[in-house]
Order: C-alpha cells, then structure tokens, then sequence
C-alpha cells in the first residue's frame, strides 16, 4: 500500500508514459493528509465509501463503481 495515496492503490494506463489512472481503496481518515490526492480519480468500491471519501475531499473526481458486496470483498 502506498502512503501517498492515502494506502490506496494506484491503478496505471499502460501507454508510453506508463501514467496514473486513478486510487483504488485510498483510506479516508488518511485521505486529508495526502494533498494530491485531491487531484487524482478517485474509484470508490460503495456508496459509503465514496460518500466519506467525500467528506474529506469534496473537490476530488470521485467514481462510484456500486459493486455487489460480494464483488467489493475480492477487490484489491
């Protein structure tokens, strides 16, 4: 897990410059001390997780995938 991503997990865009796509399951108490994470897409496994994603960074580009929680479970 990756503290600047608030130990979430950073998902790439295999192209030439390999670039950064999004955080998958970045923590939301952890999420305030990591500034740019404001900046990146944000992939939220629930509702509730994007809802407190959210609370905290209310600017952020954030993408609820509304996975079954049987489907939330095996992610990352």
């Amino acid at each position: 897990m990756w503290s600047q991503y608030a130990r979430g997990v950073p998902v790439h865009v295999t192209d030439k410059r390999q670039s950064l796509y999004g955080i998958v399951r970045p923590c939301p108490g952890l999420a305030a001390a990591c500034p740019k994470l404001a900046e990146e897409l944000i992939l939220a496994r629930s509702a509730q997780e994007a809802r407190e994603l959210a609370d905290v960074l209310p600017q952020s580009r954030i993408v609820h995938l509304d996975l079954p929680e049987h489907e939330q479970l095996t992610i990352c």
